[in-house]
């Protein structure tokens, strides 16, 4: 009996000693990761090491992760320029036109979530965006575009502006104000030239896409002038 209490506490002793040994291992690893150490610990003691390490849990939960519901992180920032331009008679203040279309491109909301900015040059940017009466809509594209609508040719955006003045019943119908309409029509165009194609809404009640023709049918969907987190790509970048 008593070889056996003696061979069972040296086993008990090669254990912890085992895992004393493996303790200050991960210790020396750990160490440059963790500032838990209390500064009168000395650093060579075992004791001192496990206070250090079982600390090191609390430290390392207070280290945030980024988040990827917005993962502007993940992306280069890239810079986009474009230009300002009328065809035919226009009535719209030009200067509002101006200032809401930059603001709304540069929109902390918008498609400036995928690290992107757009400055306006004078003229030779990487787009054109119009503003056009509603008869001159068709000179851009007989197909693409109508007297009805906005459009998208190429590297050329075109608002239509009796759209800008005044909506439409779908978006006037659904509760959108007419701020909010410039925001989504902008919004919705660039998406175009960003690689976007339509969509439709993914349920009653749920908000719109972006990319959904909301000026001519919500379907159900609430208005929305901005794009959603599940339409942040494009294949130009």
């Amino acid at each position: 009996m008593g070889n056996q209490k003696t061979n069972t506490f040296r086993h008990m002793r090669t254990v912890f000693s085992s895992v004393i040994l493996a303790t200050v291992a991960l210790y020396s690893i750990l160490t440059p990761f963790s500032a838990a150490a209390s500064p009168s610990c000395d650093p060579t003691g075992s004791l001192c090491q496990i206070d250090t390490l079982l600390s090191l849990g609390d430290s390392m939960q207070q280290i945030g992760a980024p988040s990827i519901s917005d993962p502007s992180w993940l992306k280069p920032h890239v810079t986009f320029t474009y230009s300002i331009a009328t065809k035919g008679n226009i009535t719209a203040d030009m200067t509002e036109f101006r200032q809401l279309v930059n603001q709304t491109l540069n929109d902390a909301r918008g498609w400036s979530r995928l690290n992107l900015t757009f400055n306006e040059v004078a003229s030779g940017g990487n787009l054109t965006i119009y503003l056009a009466e509603a008869l001159q809509m068709t000179s851009f594209s007989a197909n693409g575009c109508s007297t009805s609508w906005s459009c998208t040719v190429g590297n050329t955006i075109i608002i239509n502006q009796d759209r800008w003045l005044a909506a439409t019943d779908s978006w006037n119908g659904g509760g959108g104000n007419l701020r909010d309409y410039r925001n989504m029509v902008v919004n919705h165009e660039t998406g175009h030239w960003l690689g976007h194609n339509h969509l439709h809404c993914s349920g009653p009640g749920q908000l719109a896409p972006i990319m959904q023709q909301q000026s001519i049918d919500l379907e159900g969907c609430k208005v929305n002038p901005w794009p959603l987190d599940s339409e942040l790509w494009s294949t130009r970048l």
